[in-house]
């Protein structure tokens, strides 16, 4: 498995903002754009695990991890009983999954 460095993703997202710059086609500045913020965004979660702070899911991911969750639960005859007994709605969702999966 290859693991992304801060450093490689932060050459990344200068390739694509480069790119972006580059060309006069709407569509390929756009989808260069999009490629360089989420190689920005793994870059920022890269530099976080590099300096040892312990990463959570993000609210994203954590909205995704719920909904399949929620749809395994769902498949169980007695799913609704146990969602209702487990599921504080006081509490974020993102945090919720973060502590449950760790």
């Amino acid at each position: 498995m290859i693991v992304n460095t801060a450093a490689m993703c932060k050459r990344q997202e200068a390739i694509h903002r480069e790119a972006a710059a580059a060309t006069t086609l709407t569509n390929v500045r756009r989808i260069a754009l999009r490629a360089a913020a989420a190689w920005e965004k793994q870059a920022q979660e890269m530099t976080q695990k590099e300096a040892g702070e312990k990463g959570g899911l993000s609210p994203e991911d954590a909205a995704i991890a719920l909904e399949f969750l929620l749809e395994e639960e769902s498949d169980r005859p007695d799913a609704i009983d146990d969602l209702a007994k487990g599921f504080d709605l006081g509490r974020d969702p993102a945090n919720r999954l973060s502590h449950d999966i760790a």
